[in-house]
């Protein structure tokens, strides 16, 4: 039952999996708001081997603390080998994949200077090929990349707004053992859980979901869906964002800290909390015991419904957010659901724990109503972006606005 179960699960996880599309968008207006009654500081830009270099002590202090805590919090996740370690005696010409590796990311990660820029402006183009190691490119075509050296100035706002999609880049690519590459076989993270190891966007797909709530049966047939670790990376470069602020490099503490946001931002999306909302676990056991004897239709069916749903909301909310910005739409629904936060809507981040008991608590709840309103719209595929009154708004305004509240928590506990 658990082999069959597992074909299963893999199948559902073979679409797309980018959760929110438009990580930048979205941050910028937060920020917009969040920040409107002050200046965002202006830090000077500095390249990744520059702080390494200089902070070596300190990081492999900081990165053995995250993988003991991260080791306690995930009974599924090995301890890195010895030779994965960042060590202070290693040579300063191979610091960030030294780093890269002790991170047990994707060591071709690229970290070049750069901004997102949003909404787009003018300044020296920086080529994709310099940003991501990404075959398939998808959005980013449609993306303004501005370069950046080491020494310019720039806004923190710019720095966060950019780094919220820096992980969608490439950071978690192809680390598991099935997946044709040097590292998946050095990390430790075993074969991938699900999602189709062929594929190389869904590659990432266990670092940036999180199952917490699923009933038992399910974790009992399907125990790999736990195996998920997106608390691993938000740990990892939370600390190290701490670390860079305390040590003096603000760009570095804004931009891991804009790293940890995307994960968090994520797990604010439900159909990366939930394996497949409304769909009860005796149903999907079902489908896949008729599916057994040659009934495939049912199984079929209740993917493509998942799927398209959960696709939808995503290319919608990109394609959206995208034209807000542009025609400077500050009064659209969405809009007002991510700026216009009340005092009794704002959240408070009180630790690592709050990832799973409020934020994906928070998403697997919403995942029902959500699945079932855009059920009832009846649009199967993005085709155009609909009159500011559509109820595809408030549903996504709803979504969205949670994302607010807890990307402004976290960064009200920045010690910056």
């Amino acid at each position: 039952m658990k082999k069959h179960l597992f074909v299963f699960i893999l199948i559902t996880f073979t679409y797309p999996s980018f959760a929110w599309n438009n990580h930048a968008g979205i941050t910028y207006l937060i920020l917009k708001d969040h920040w409107k009654n002050q200046t965002p500081p202006q830090v000077k830009v500095e390249s990744l081997n520059s702080f390494l270099k200089q902070e070596k002590d300190s990081i492999h202090e900081v990165l053995s603390l995250s993988e003991n805590w991260a080791l306690q919090k995930l009974p599924h996740l090995t301890k890195s080998s010895d030779n994965l370690k960042f060590s202070p005696k290693n040579s300063d010409s191979d610091l960030v994949v030294q780093f890269y590796r002790a991170l047990r990311v994707n060591p071709n990660h690229k970290a070049a200077l750069y901004i997102q820029s949003v909404p787009p402006t003018e300044g020296k183009k920086l080529p994709l090929d310099e940003l991501t190691t990404l075959h398939e490119k998808g959005k980013l075509v449609n993306e303004t990349f501005i370069s950046l050296s080491e020494g310019d100035t720039i806004g923190a706002d710019h720095v966060l707004i950019s780094a919220t999609d820096e992980p969608d880049y490439d950071l978690d690519l192809h680390l598991f053992e099935d997946n044709n590459s040097e590292v998946g076989k050095l990390y430790g993270f075993g074969l991938q859980p699900f999602g189709n190891p062929a594929v190389e966007y869904s590659s990432q797909a266990p670092f940036h979901m999180g199952f917490f709530y699923e009933p038992k049966i399910i974790f009992t047939l399907a125990g790999f869906l736990k195996k998920t670790y997106p608390e691993l990376r938000i740990h990892q470069f939370s600390e190290l964002s701490k670390l860079a602020f305390r040590k003096g490099h603000p760009y570095w503490g804004y931009r891991f800290a804009g790293w940890a946001l995307h994960y968090i931002q994520d797990l604010t999306q439900p159909y990366h909390s939930s394996v497949l909302p409304r769909v009860s676990a005796a149903k999907q056991i079902g489908v896949q015991l008729v599916s057994f004897v040659g009934y495939q239709k049912p199984k079929n069916n209740m993917i493509e419904f998942v799927s398209g749903r959960h696709t939808l909301i995503e290319e919608y909310q990109y394609y959206l957010i995208k034209n807000l910005i542009l025609s400077k739409n500050w009064n659209h629904p969405v809009v007002s659901s991510i700026m216009n936060i009340s005092e009794n809507e704002k959240r408070e981040w009180k630790g690592y724990d709050d990832v799973r008991t409020n934020v994906c608590r928070e998403a697997y709840d919403a995942g029902d109503p959500t699945d079932e309103q855009l059920e009832n719209l009846n649009i199967t595929k993005y085709e155009v972006l609909y009159e500011e009154n559509h109820p595809i708004h408030s549903i996504l305004g709803s979504l969205l606005k949670n994302t607010s509240k807890h990307t402004r928590a976290y960064l009200d506990q920045l010690k910056m």
